[in-house]
């Protein structure tokens, strides 16, 4: 009887093993085709990863440039119109400069410090970075990122 017990617990154990050697055979596969990828420690196929990090180069005209987009921006804030500053930062962010333009005394020495134009440093494909002289000695840059509609927004400023 004992014997016929260990018989059983062995063909198990023999079954479990095959099964995970499977797995991992399936899945080292699955590595190898580019199936599966790791992603910030995290496994994701392919289809799970464009879901949660789509593509950020895209070919889209541009309906306009980030040097109004700036314009716009700087009047706007000259003009006490926070929700039309607003609107040209990147939706994601835009939350984090509207708690940043509560403090209204940092918001009026930062207003006075926005040049009136910037300087084109590199613009690349759906990113364009410009140049803020402040005089300090350091170099500012502001970001922006072209939406899949092809309007420019500050994404850093």
């Amino acid at each position: 009887m004992a014997k016929k017990v260990f018989k059983i617990i062995g063909i198990i154990l023999a079954v479990i093993v095959l099964a995970v050697f499977l797995f991992l055979l399936w899945n080292y596969i699955r590595i190898q085709r580019g199936d599966l990828v790791k992603w910030d420690n995290q496994w994701y196929t392919q289809k799970e990863l464009e879901e949660k990090f789509p593509p950020q180069e895209y070919d889209v005209p541009a309906k306009n440039t980030p040097e109004q987009v700036y314009t716009k921006f700087r009047q706007a804030l000259l003009d006490n119109d926070i929700e039309l500053a607003l609107e040209q930062i990147r939706e994601e962010n835009g939350e984090g400069y509207r708690e940043a333009f509560k403090d209204k005394e940092r918001l009026k020495e930062w207003i006075g410090e926005l040049p009136e134009s910037i300087s084109d440093l590199r613009i690349d494909k759906n990113f364009a970075y410009y140049d803020w002289d402040k005089d300090d000695g350091y170099k500012h840059t502001i970001d922006f990122v072209k939406d899949r509609s092809g309007y420019w927004k500050i994404d850093q400023i």
